[in-house]
């Protein structure tokens, strides 16, 4: 009876994982296995080492990784590169982005605006 649980919950289980700590909102086909390597709480060189250097850096603390394909942008079928943004930003109490050493947070997907 274990055995047919644990054979039931294994896909599930591995299906949930996507990219640890990243929040995933691409086509799962698209989704590249460096991805599924980045945990919250990395830092900079520790992600550049998984997703190479990043392509771009709007805000300080803040950067975009490409990993290729095209991800849908919106509901009216335009498409932008797909890829990873990373923050290394939190807020404090008053609310300011304070830029910190590890990975805050991250999601993949659409990187257009």
């Amino acid at each position: 009876m274990l055995f047919v649980l644990l054979a039931a919950c294994l896909p599930a289980c591995a299906a949930g994982t996507g990219a640890t700590g990243c929040t995933i909102e691409g086509p799962e086909p698209l989704l590249p296995e460096t991805v599924r390597r980045v945990e919250l709480g990395m830092t900079m060189a520790q992600l550049e080492a998984v997703l190479g250097s990043p392509d771009y850096s709007p805000a300080e603390g803040q950067f975009y990784f490409g990993t290729g394909g095209d991800c849908p942008l919106d509901d009216a079928g335009r498409m932008a590169a797909c890829g990873v943004v990373a923050e290394f930003r939190s807020k404090d109490d008053a609310g300011d982005a304070v830029v910190s050493g590890s990975l805050q947070s991250c999601w993949w997907g659409a990187i257009g605006e």
